[in-house]
This record gives structure tokens, C-alpha cells and sequence, in this order.
């Protein structure tokens, strides 16, 4: 498998990604969505979202583990 490289800057290796919280945050203080981007370059990779919501429902359900 190879490593990943930035289409800007063309540097190469997972080490180069890195990421930020964004400045908007929940009341529990946690980011809304965190922004991968090259640490050389600046270039952004994706933005990767807390939640999302879908209008296809899953039938799927989680086990509630907090009891």
C-alpha cells in the first residue's frame, strides 16, 4: 500500500496529514467538525463532521451500553 500524497504540494506519507477542531463548538464543548489538511502546504483533505444526518434511515439499532 502506498503512502498518501497532497495533489497541491505533492509531499508524501500519513505524517503530513494533520487536523483542527473547528472554532464552532457544541455546549458540551466539543468540536462541530475537524478539517484534515496537509501540514506543509495548507491544502485541505476533507472535512469530517461530528454528525450527520440522513434521510435514509438505517433499521440498524445501537445496544444502549450505559446501564
Amino acid at each position: 500500500m502506498s503512502d498518501p500524497r497532497c495533489p497541491k504540494c505533492d509531499c508524501e506519507g500519513i505524517d503530513h496529514f494533520a487536523s483542527k477542531p473547528s472554532k464552532e463548538t457544541a455546549k458540551n464543548g466539543t468540536p462541530w467538525f475537524y478539517v484534515v489538511y496537509c501540514d506543509q502546504c495548507g491544502h485541505v483533505h476533507d472535512i469530517i463532521s461530528k454528525h450527520s444526518f440522513s434521510a435514509n434511515q438505517s433499521a440498524f439499532v445501537m445496544p444502549d451500553l450505559r446501564r
